[in-house]
């Protein structure tokens, strides 16, 4: 009898550390940054895949403390299990690609880190974790929405403050976006920022800010097939 009442406060007491665990770490809201694969080739020496997506995929997911600090890399007994990545298999590698790289096997070492850097600081499981980065990028078609508002990927600068108003107009709410040079000066359009409430279902106001945009950013066609938005 004693042997089961100390093994129950046992299990109680792991709990009950998982549960302080996920409690550690106050954040504001969660920001799920969107990169165009285009503007990652032109800007990063070490170079992408030969064929990259046509549409903008998730770069990252984590959680922010207005005025700082940055969370990352926090403390937590859970890491990201394989049957997770499995799981959600197809859908990572359509909306959380590695642009450097479509080896499924390869690619698995993307979202260890980007749970290891960023998940370990949302207060919620690794599953939670993935799911949430997905469901809110299958939300909208950012590509689209550019489009629609006469900004196309044809190589073509488009004013910064046109770009946020495309995306205030059609999603409701204020989004970021960050911009990267090539070694030649050119600045491309690299990043749309989204902002979601802490529970991540609510899109909430980001700053409305154009980070790095000094030139009107180049929206880039490298000549891949122009892929309609995965469902």
């Amino acid at each position: 009898m004693k042997s089961e009442f100390l093994l129950v406060f046992l299990f109680l007491g792991i709990l009950n550390c998982e549960a302080q665990s996920l409690n550690l770490n106050s954040y504001d809201y969660l920001e799920l940054a969107l990169r165009w694969p285009n503007s990652y080739c032109l800007t990063h020496e070490g170079g992408c895949r030969d064929i990259v997506p046509q549409y903008f995929t998730i770069y990252y997911l984590r959680p922010r403390k207005r005025g700082g600090p940055d969370l990352q890399n926090c403390p937590t007994p859970f890491a990201l299990p394989n049957s997770t990545i499995e799981a959600n298999k197809n859908d990572l590698l359509k909306f959380w690609p590695d642009l450097r790289t479509d080896n499924f096997i390869e690619s698995k070492s993307l979202w260890r880190d980007q749970w290891n850097r960023f998940g370990s600081c949302y207060n919620m499981m690794p599953d939670d974790y993935i799911a949430y980065a997905l469901n809110n990028r299958k939300r909208n078609d950012l590509k689209k929405i550019l489009t629609s508002a006469g900004i196309v990927a044809s190589g073509n600068p488009y004013p910064s403050r046109r770009i946020l108003q495309a995306f205030r107009k059609a999603l409701g709410v204020n989004v970021d976006i960050v911009c990267e040079p090539d070694r030649n000066g050119y600045v491309y359009l690299a990043e749309v920022h989204q902002c979601f409430d802490v529970q991540g279902t609510t899109p909430i106001d980001c700053d409305n800010k154009a980070r790095g945009c000094d030139d009107d950013p180049i929206f880039p066609y490298m000549g891949f097939q122009q892929d309609e938005d995965p469902k």
